[in-house]
C-alpha cells in the first residue's frame, strides 16, 4: 500500500482525484488532504507519505513552495497537477517530474501512478527534485540542468550549455556535447524538439537540433553550419533561411 497526500487548493479538484484513485488505483490509500502550501507542509511532515499530489499553483504559494519546505527531513514521490501547463512546463519536464493537466483523465492518471509507484518500489534516486528545484530557483533557462534518461534505466545530469546538438537515432536522442561526450537518452529526438523549440535552440534538418550559442558561422552557400567545437552539420535551406533571420535579430 502506497500512502499518499493531495494538496490543491481547489475542493473539487482534491476529490476528484480522491474519487479516481479509490476507483482505478487500490494500492493508493489517502492518508491526508490539504487546501494551501502550510498545511500541505504540515501534513507531509505528519503522515511521511510516499506519494504526493500536488497542485501548482495556490494562494499563500506554489508546489516548489512545498517541496522546498518538505526537504530534505522528507522524501516522497510527486506528481504535479495543474491548469497552466506553459508556465511551469519547461522547469518540470527537464527533470522529468511528473505533470497532469486539469481536467484530469484517466489514462494520464494512470500513467503517472505507474510510473511514480515503479520508482517508489525501486527506490529509485530522486536526483530530479533536486534538478527541479534548482532550475526553479535559477530561472535562467541558459544555466539549467537537464535530467536524461539514458536506454540502459540510468539517468545522467546534464548542463544545457553544454549540449552542443541533438541528433536523432532510431527511437532514441543522442545528446552530443561540447566536450565530445554522447549520452544516450531513451526517449526520441521529438519529445525533445518540443521541449527546446521555445528555447536557444533550432532544429537545423530533420535528425539534427542545434544550440544557437554554440554556432560559430553559417555557410549558406554550402547549406552547412560550423559550431564553436569544430562540427560540421548540413542544414535545409528552408531553415537555412530561416536560422540567419533568427540570428540576426
Amino acid at each position: 500500500m502506497i500512502k499518499a497526500v493531495i494538496i490543491d487548493d481547489e475542493r473539487n479538484s482534491r476529490d476528484i482525484i480522491a474519487l479516481m484513485l479509490e476507483k482505478y488505483c487500490p494500492e493508493i490509500k489517502i492518508v491526508a488532504t490539504a487546501s494551501d502550501c502550510a498545511d500541505g507542509i504540515a501534513q507531509i511532515k505528519e503522515h511521511q507519505p510516499q506519494l504526493v499530489f500536488l497542485d501548482l499553483e495556490m494562494p499563500d504559494g506554489t508546489g516548489f513552495d512545498v517541496l522546498t519546505g518538505t526537504q530534505p527531513e522528507t522524501s516522497f514521490e510527486a506528481v504535479f497537477v495543474t491548469a497552466f501547463e506553459k508556465k511551469f512546463l519547461h522547469v518540470i519536464r527537464c527533470s522529468e517530474v511528473e505533470l497532469i493537466l486539469k481536467p484530469i483523465d484517466k489514462e494520464s492518471l494512470l500513467q503517472s501512478v505507474a510510473l511514480v509507484s515503479a520508482r517508489i518500489s525501486n527506490n529509485s534516486s530522486r536526483e530530479r527534485y533536486q534538478v527541479l528545484l534548482e532550475n526553479f530557483h535559477n530561472g535562467r533557462h541558459a544555466a539549467w540542468q537537464l535530467l536524461v534518461p539514458a536506454a540502459n534505466g540510468e539517468a545522467h545530469t546534464i548542463f544545457l550549455p553544454a549540449v552542443d546538438y541533438l541528433e536523432a537515432q532510431l527511437d532514441n536522442c543522442l545528446f552530443r556535447l561540447s566536450s565530445g561526450a554522447v549520452i544516450k537518452a531513451e526517449r526520441p529526438f521529438r519529445y525533445y524538439v518540443d521541449l527546446f523549440s521555445t528555447l536557444q535552440f533550432y532544429q537545423i534538418n530533420n535528425m539534427q537540433m542545434v544550440q544557437l550559442p554554440n554556432i560559430s558561422q553559417v555557410d549558406a552557400g554550402n547549406g552547412r553550419i560550423l559550431l564553436k567545437s569544430g562540427t560540421v552539420l548540413e542544414i535545409t535551406e528552408r531553415r537555412k533561411r530561416d536560422l540567419l533571420a533568427r540570428l540576426h535579430q
